[in-house]
């Protein structure tokens, strides 16, 4: 899974700010220790926050299967 820089209506980078291949945003913030909220496609706010990048794929991975529509 790559991120990609996220842009704002000017096309201005967003700093600590991308976007997932599968259209997740993930952010960094720092509250006061950082943190990376993930928001899905389409959503307004993060639906899940972790302290390790090393989590996002795997929550992302885990959101999208859980929204699977089942066959």
């Amino acid at each position: 899974m790559k991120w990609r820089p996220k842009l704002d209506r000017d096309g201005n980078q967003i700093k600590d700010c991308w976007l997932s291949d599968d259209g997740y945003t993930v952010a960094l913030c720092r509250l006061p220790e950082k943190r990376y909220t993930i928001t899905r496609p389409g959503g307004s706010l993060p639906f899940a926050y972790t302290g390790e990048r090393e989590d996002v794929q795997r929550l992302i991975e885990a959101d999208i299967k859980a929204s699977a529509v089942p066959a």
